[in-house]
């Protein structure tokens, strides 16, 4: 039985196929394409049409490969969403989190709702790009499609719309939009009515591992299809990605290390105290009716920009030698908070971190080597100093962090991790997301009973490697050094 996992980011998506038989899971990539936002006027877009082109020529491609595919599934980054009319017609392109149009809504939402009041009952970090500041938005600019439209789709629910047909929200990205009730898990009227927002567009909140509906004929005629169900699975990527975590006790924790790092550990309830909203923790919907209890944090986005800078320039670039020449460049040299406003889409990231170490009396970083080990080691600490208020929050003795994504191939970074928190470092599933949704596809197939299953076939397939601490003294040293930085 194959199943076609289809994993969105925010700057590029992947068609992944997946097979289970002895006991193991195979993974075989079989489509990547670009997923860029679109200036047009004053509005940074998604491209919903070329993402959902790629999305049938990756089900074509699978089919094509002569892959008998048993079930689709689509996990995307948070926040966004669509609205369609009651015919079901898409109105608009949806919207991007990084534009400008939710500038200056928190605090008019503050005046209706408190931020205490509104952390108690969401448990979700307040963050300008939440899905209830982009309604807001809409609303306070008389947004035409919010006046007519019927239903709200986030991206995922969006996409498995056009696929079956079929209406709903799936709970794990509809936890991410600031208006779920963290303990009921369904939506929350009071906020919609408080803050003017227009509940009748929410739908039925569906779970991972269930059946959405059958493919649509005319797409699976176009693609070459024979009864192929799409299956709901923790369609926020983040959700999908820790499922595929083999975590053997609740001493674990897991970071999640990509543009994005997300810190954080499983819970079975959510944790809405005044010390975890100050501490800027988030309570997201995980699989298995779990509650990530994590801190959003801006992790390799700033080396993304550094490279993407250097490549206008010409100059080297490949991975190897920056981690090399990094691994070369003075240690704890320079130290940035990469959760600085600076560093959220300046002009020249080069630019940014030398006036951030300029304005706190630091060194400022010269070579490529210089910067690179700047923004890793920065990390590291960061990732410290929210570990020490993770076990506060929660009272949990985190002795091992499980890292999974795209971060989790550096292998300098993990090390420095190690170094920072002093504990067990584990990887091994740079593909988590891709992996978590296979695994509940074949859940919701009933190719397999439960998580605990799936975690046993994960552990058959993927070699973990360990990281232990080297120079913990030294990275405590820098800890007590930066402490004014975070």
């Amino acid at each position: 039985m194959a199943y076609l996992a289809l994993d969105l980011g925010a700057g590029s998506g992947r068609a992944i196929v997946g097979t289970i038989e002895d006991e193991k899971l195979e993974l075989i990539e079989i489509h990547r394409f670009n997923n860029v936002p679109v200036k047009m006027g004053n509005t940074l877009y998604w491209d919903f049409l070329s993402l959902f082109s790629n999305i049938k020529e990756s089900i074509r491609l699978a089919v094509k490969r002569g892959y008998v595919l048993q079930g689709i599934a689509v996990d995307t980054w948070g926040v966004d969403f669509g609205l369609i009319d009651k015919s079901g017609k898409l109105l608009s392109n949806p919207v991007c989190y990084r534009d400008s149009r939710t500038k200056g809504m928190m605090p008019g939402a503050m005046k209706l709702i408190s931020q205490n009041e509104l952390y108690s009952i969401t448990g979700i970090q307040q963050m300008e790009i939440n899905s209830v500041f982009q309604l807001m938005s809409m609303g306070k600019h008389k947004d035409p499609t919010l006046l007519v439209g019927d239903r709200l789709l986030f991206t995922p629910d969006l996409i498995n719309f056009f696929l079956t047909g079929t209406v709903c929200n799936e709970y794990t990205i509809a936890s991410t939009s600031q208006l779920l009730n963290a303990q009921t898990k369904e939506w929350e009227k009071s906020i919609f009515d408080r803050l003017g927002l227009p509940s009748h567009m929410m739908s039925e909140i569906i779970h991972p591992c269930s059946v959405i509906g059958e493919l649509n004929k005319d797409i699976a005629v176009e693609t070459g299809v024979e009864n192929s169900n799409v299956f709901a699975v923790g369609s926020h990527d983040t959700a999908s990605a820790i499922a595929a975590i083999p975590m053997e006790d609740d001493n674990c924790a897991f970071l999640s290390s990509g543009t994005w790092s997300l810190l954080g550990v499983l819970l079975d309830e959510p944790i809405l105290s005044n010390e975890a909203m100050n501490n800027e923790f988030t309570n997201e919907g995980g699989v298995d009716n779990k509650i990530l209890f994590m801190r959003n944090i801006t992790g390799l986005w700033l080396l993304q920009r550094l490279i993407a800078e250097w490549e206008k320039s010409n100059e080297e670039l490949s991975y190897e030698y920056l981690l090399s020449a990094c691994n070369q460049s003075e240690p704890f040299r320079s130290i940035v908070d990469s959760d600085d406003p600076l560093f959220n889409n300046p002009a020249s990231m080069t630019a940014a971190i030398r006036e951030y170490c300029t304005y706190t009396n630091q060194k400022c970083p010269e070579t490529q080597g210089e910067f690179v080990r700047c923004v890793l080691e920065s990390l590291a600490l960061k990732y410290k100093v929210v570990m020490e208020k993770l076990q506060d929050c929660t009272g949990k003795k985190i002795q091992k962090l499980y890292v999974v994504g795209g971060g989790s191939r550096n292998e300098l970074l993990n090390q420095y991790i190690s170094d920072a928190l002093n504990m067990e470092v584990i990887t091994g599933l740079t593909e988590a997301t891709a992996i978590g949704n296979i695994v509940q596809q074949a859940i919701a197939n009933k190719q397999l009973a439960n998580m605990k299953k799936g975690h046993q076939i994960i552990s058959n397939s993927f070699d973990f490697k360990s990281y232990y601490p080297q120079n913990s003294e030294d990275w405590e040293n820098a800890v007590k050094t930066y402490a004014n930085i975070f």
